[in-house]
């Protein structure tokens, strides 16, 4: 099993840091939720290191490069904002174990102390915003090569080759803006390559068709301004082999620049993480934990809301309350619930599925819902908790909530069946069945026995204009149950 754990695809527009936009960072909303939103990713992977591929740091073109320093640093002067400063401490074994895998592959390798005057906005602008998930994460910061992408991708082999033989968790970040091409405004100026490109890197990371990546055409990639493509090679190759589940959290282009947020699943593990949970499960039910007479003593909080009668009638499911728990204690505490190993779900539910989290006012009125279509965490348990803290702190559409708000919120949690694909709208029925509609990268989702919704033609031409699918653009179309849970 690969120690490689997560991945991501960031831009690093300096614009979209607050310090630095100065207002002009609320064009670049979509891209601004989904950093957060992959910070989130990234807490709940307990990184011991994170390794970057940036593109304007140090370089050689016919070689790649590595810090060696035992701290990496970098701030915003360039940009009008000094006072924003970075510092982590670095993996050097790994950063060691990288060069030596490098040597031996025949692969050229710059090391270095230092990273010309500071990290570049390259690394700073992604750092800026997943630092919140790293944790006590150290960093290894690299830096790409004029080398073809091919090149790119067998060094990733090789620096995944590192990463498994130390066995430290790692997440793996490429930095890439798209075109730079999009618009007359637009850095370059436009040309049509530009939102041709973007729209097949999106497609080519949605399908993780590594081969249209690597073998792109290098005039097509000149014409639009690429700046992605050998650092998503670099990646592709750090997980080549793995069974991989990539999400296109958000694309834009505000600036004339394609900015593209992307998390990337490991799912290699995905069959022993059940295995154990249903194990654990058998061992519980046959015997009592020995460790319960020694849990901790619930926390004020908890208690609190063990008392309020009202909240444990509108929230009666077991999975419903901890939606609710994980959403209080991360608002007053900012802390992420950790379900324990005895939680169970009950009801014949899975022990790992997919969900989504709604959260209502006690008028109706929708306050935020965020979920996964396939399970990203190990349990259900845990898949709750972090759709409830997305919903209720990430929907784009919506402020976070706030400690006041707490009392007057009603969750509802629909745990889902994995998806069948359908050919025809006959077989659909909107209070029966939720719908997913995809059209190559673009994908929309609607939840059944939606108030308003009464017929597939209407249900689906909702998901199309969620996911900005034009009415005649052709589209892939999916069916699902749902077990709602109140």
């Amino acid at each position: 099993m690969s120690a490689v754990k997560f991945a991501a695809v960031s831009p690093h527009p300096p614009i979209i840091v607050r310090e630095v936009g100065r207002g002009r960072e609320r064009e670049t909303q979509a891209t601004i939720a989904a950093l957060e939103q992959l910070a989130a990713d990234i807490g709940l992977h307990r990184p011991e290191t994170v390794l970057l591929m940036a593109t304007h740091g140090p370089l050689n073109p016919g070689a790649f490069f590595l810090l060696t320093a035992p701290f990496a640093e970098g701030d915003f002067s360039r940009w009008g904002a000094p006072q924003v400063r970075l510092r982590f401490q670095t993996d050097r074994e790994l950063a060691n174990a990288i060069a030596e895998q490098a040597e031996r592959s025949g692969l050229p390798l710059d090391t270095a102390e230092r990273w010309d005057s500071g990290l570049d906005w390259s690394c700073t602008v992604p750092l800026y915003y997943l630092r919140r998930g790293m944790g006590d994460a150290r960093l290894v910061a690299m830096n790409i090569s004029f080398l073809p992408p091919r090149d790119h991708f067998e060094f990733g082999r090789a620096v995944r080759r590192a990463i498994d033989a130390k066995g430290q968790r790692t997440v793996i970040v490429a930095s890439a803006d798209l075109s730079h091409r999009l618009s007359p405004d637009g850095p370059y100026g436009f040309h049509p390559s530009g939102p041709e490109f973007d729209r097949r890197i999106q497609d080519a990371v949605a399908r993780w068709d590594v081969q249209s990546i690597i073998e792109m055409d290098l005039e097509f990639r000149e014409a639009a301004g690429d700046d992605a493509v050998p650092s998503l090679s670099f990646l592709m190759g750090v997980l080549d082999g793995l069974r991989v589940r990539p999400r296109i959290l958000s694309y834009e282009g505000p600036f004339g620049v394609g900015y593209m947020v992307a998390a990337i699943d490991i799912l290699e593990e995905a069959e022993d993480v059940l295995a154990q949970a249903e194990a654990v499960a058998r061992a519980e039910e046959a015997e009592p934990d020995p460790l319960a007479a020694a849990a901790p003593s619930p926390s004020p909080l908890l208690l609190r809301q063990a008392q309020d009668e009202l909240r444990v009638e509108s929230a009666s499911h077991p999975l419903v309350r901890l939606a609710s728990d994980a959403v209080e204690v991360y608002i007053r505490e900012r802390r992420v619930l950790q379900p324990g190993p005895a939680f169970r779900p009950g009801g014949g539910l899975p022990l790992l599925a997919g969900c989504f989290v709604s959260i209502k006012m006690t008028d109706g009125t929708l306050r935020g819902c965020i979920g996964s279509v396939d399970p990203v965490c190990r349990t259900l348990a845990q898949e709750v908790v972090r759709n409830a803290i997305d919903a209720a702190s990430r929907d784009p559409r919506f402020s976070p909530v706030t400690p006041h708000e707490l009392a007057d919120l009603v969750f509802s949690v629909d745990v889902l069946a994995p998806p069948e694909p359908v050919e025809s709208l006959d077989r659909l029925d909107p209070r029966l069945y939720g719908i997913i509609v995809q059209c190559g990268p673009r994908r929309g989702l609607l939840l059944p026995d939606i108030d308003g919704v009464h017929s597939a033609e209407q249900q689906v031409a909702i998901a199309m204009s969620k996911a900005l699918i034009e009415p005649d653009e052709a589209i892939s179309l999916w069916r699902f149950t749902v077990t709602r849970l109140t």
